[in-house]
């Protein structure tokens, strides 16, 4: 039985929780830690945990392998650091850090300990981005050219630091690492972006970008920000447009009621669907099972197998840091930036 500590207290600690539940033959979450004890035992409520306000010895338990560490980020780094440290294997939520220096010494430590860094990509394990991309990589739609994505959220009031790019890194760092992260998957290594944004908020910051990113395979456009209404539903989505036709998957899911921007989900209107160039558009049913749970689970057997992540590493959150970098370089500049 694996022994998981979850690092955190907010919306995305409470959805590990859950997702580690769902593996309660195979890992047990044996201690939540946070920096108050009360908002750590409301997480361990979640999954019958302690709860902890320390958050350097609950790492050092000797029945703790895994660390899932949903904190701020700035706190990522040196949380992510005493877990390799420890000897501990990491799960990290996205992005990887706000800076270069820290990234690389992030995937530094897991090379000096040998332990496992998965990042929380959930896209990466979310059964219909999966599907899309496996289709892609077929041919279905001939050879893709252009992607574009979109990702819109109400305000985050579930917490405060999210909104200071100087804690979260913005929107491009924060919110639109998601999409990045699957463009440079379906087009290659990025060149160059250019960003535009709409600055709102306490801190006057860029909170709706637009960032048209030049890779390899071809272009695409990458549209979010946290200016919707509270009334508006958490929509996402993605279209490669290929040689052969398109490929799209547009998802909605209602306002959440308990903290967090994703809510119910009607999985009838958020199909897969292709367009090919010839005959008629058809669907594909790609709905899995809860991509934070199969997140875990991809983790669990990784451990399992003795076998390095090939799926969300740390090199891939790399990447993707630098493409946001960039564009938050496009927003001062005016210009196209190079990654």
């Amino acid at each position: 039985m694996i022994g998981v500590a979850i690092l955190g207290s907010g919306f995305m600690a409470r959805t590990h929780a859950a997702a580690w539940a769902e593996h309660a033959d195979r890992a047990e979450v044996r201690v939540v830690a946070s920096r108050t004890l009360e908002g750590a035992a409301k997480v361990a409520e979640v999954c019958g945990a302690e709860a902890s306000d320390d958050l350097l010895a609950t790492m050092a338990r000797d029945d703790i392998q895994v660390v899932d560490i949903c904190l701020p980020t700035p706190l990522h780094r040196p949380m992510a650091e005493a877990a390799f440290a420890a000897g501990c294997d990491v799960l990290l939520e996205k992005p990887i850090a706000l800076t270069i220096e820290d990234a690389e010494a992030i995937i530094a430590a897991r090379d000096a300990s040998g332990r496992k860094l998965l990042l929380g990509f959930v896209l990466r394990f979310w059964a219909e981005y999966e599907e899309l991309v496996r289709q892609v990589a077929a041919g279905t739609i001939g050879t893709p050219q252009v992607v574009s994505t979109l990702r819109l959220s109400a305000p985050p009031d579930w917490n405060e630091w999210m909104s200071d790019p100087a804690v979260s890194g913005g929107v491009a760092v924060d919110f639109l690492i998601h999409d990045i992260d699957q463009i440079n998957l379906l087009l290659g290594r990025p060149l160059s972006v250019h960003a535009r944004a709409v600055l709102a908020g306490p801190h006057d910051a860029p909170q709706h970008m637009i960032a048209t990113i030049t890779c390899e395979g071809g272009i695409a456009t990458a549209e979010g920000g946290l200016l919707l209404p509270a009334s508006y539903p958490f929509t996402s989505g993605m279209r490669v447009l290929g040689t052969e036709g398109v490929i799209e998957y547009p998802f909605s899911a209602a306002p959440s009621e308990d903290g967090g921007n994703i809510g119910g989900v009607d999985q009838a209107a958020n199909a897969l669907t292709v367009y090919p160039t010839t005959g008629a558009a058809r669907t594909i049913d790609a709905a899995g099972s809860d991509p934070w749970g199969r997140e875990v689970g991809y983790l669990i057997d990784c451990i399992a197998s003795d076998t390095t992540p090939q799926r969300a590493t740390g090199e891939d959150a790399l990447l993707a840091l630098r493409v946001a970098l960039a564009a938050n370089r496009s927003l001062q500049s005016g210009q196209s930036e190079q990654i």
